[in-house]
C-alpha cells in the first residue's frame, strides 16, 4: 500500500510539477503578451506623438514661410510707398503751377518780355516736376468722359445734361494723382446728371 501510495504521491507530484510548469508557462506567455502589447501601445504612442510632432513642426515651416513673406511684402511697400506723404503735399505746387500757366494764355507775349520769360519759367518748372514726379511712380490722370468712381473720383458738384447718362465726368475741378498703383489725391470732378 505503501507503494501504491508512493506512486499515487510521484504521479500527483508529477502532475503538480506538469500544472506548475503549464503555470509558469502560462505566466511567462501572459507576461510576454503584456510586454509585446506595451511595446505596441508604445509604439502606437510613439507613432501618434511622432505624426503630432511632424504636424507642428510642418506649421512651423508654413508659419514662418508666410511671415517672411508677409515682412518682405510690406518692405516692398514701404520702399515703394515711402515718398506718399512727401508726394501729396508736392503735387498742391504742380496745381499752382498749372493755374499760373493757365491765368497767363490770353496775355500777348511779343508786347512784354518779362511776361514771356516768366510764362516759360515757370512752364520749365512744371515740366521738370512732371518728369520727377514720373521717374517717382507719380502719375496725374484726367477721367474726363469716364464714369464716375468713387475709389478715384471726388464728386464736387452735379451737371444737369440731356446729352449724357447719369454719373459721367463732364468737367475736371483738379486732376487726381496717384502713386503706382494707389491713389494719391482723387480727382475732384463735375459729374453729369440725366434729366432723362
Amino acid at each position: 500500500m505503501e507503494n501504491t501510495q508512493h506512486k499515487k504521491s510521484k504521479k500527483d507530484e508529477k502532475i503538480e510539477l506538469t500544472d506548475d510548469e503549464t503555470l509558469d508557462e502560462s505566466t511567462d506567455q501572459d507576461e510576454k503578451d503584456l510586454v509585446s502589447e506595451e511595446n505596441s501601445t508604445s509604439d502606437l504612442d510613439h507613432a501618434v506623438q511622432l505624426d503630432e510632432l511632424n504636424d507642428r513642426l510642418l506649421r512651423m515651416a508654413a508659419e514662418m514661410e508666410n511671415l517672411r513673406k508677409r515682412s518682405l511684402k510690406e518692405r516692398e511697400d514701404a520702399i515703394k510707398y515711402s515718398t506718399t506723404k512727401f508726394a501729396r503735399d508736392i503735387i498742391t505746387i504742380a496745381d499752382d503751377l498749372e493755374r499760373a500757366i493757365e491765368s497767363v494764355k490770353g496775355i500777348d507775349f511779343e508786347k512784354n518780355d518779362a511776361t514771356k520769360t516768366l510764362y516759360d519759367g515757370v512752364e520749365l518748372t512744371l515740366r521738370s516736376l512732371t518728369q520727377i514726379f514720373s521717374r517717382n511712380g507719380i502719375e496725374r490722370f484726367d477721367p474726363s468722359g469716364e464714369k464716375f468712381d468713387p475709389t478715384m473720383h471726388e464728386a464736387m458738384f452735379e451737371v444737369p445734361d440731356s446729352e449724357n447718362v447719369s454719373g459721367v465726368i463732364v468737367h475736371l475741378v483738379e486732376p487726381g494723382y496717384r502713386i503706382n498703383d494707389r491713389i494719391l489725391r482723387p480727382a475732384r470732378v463735375g459729374v453729369s446728371k440725366s434729366e432723362k
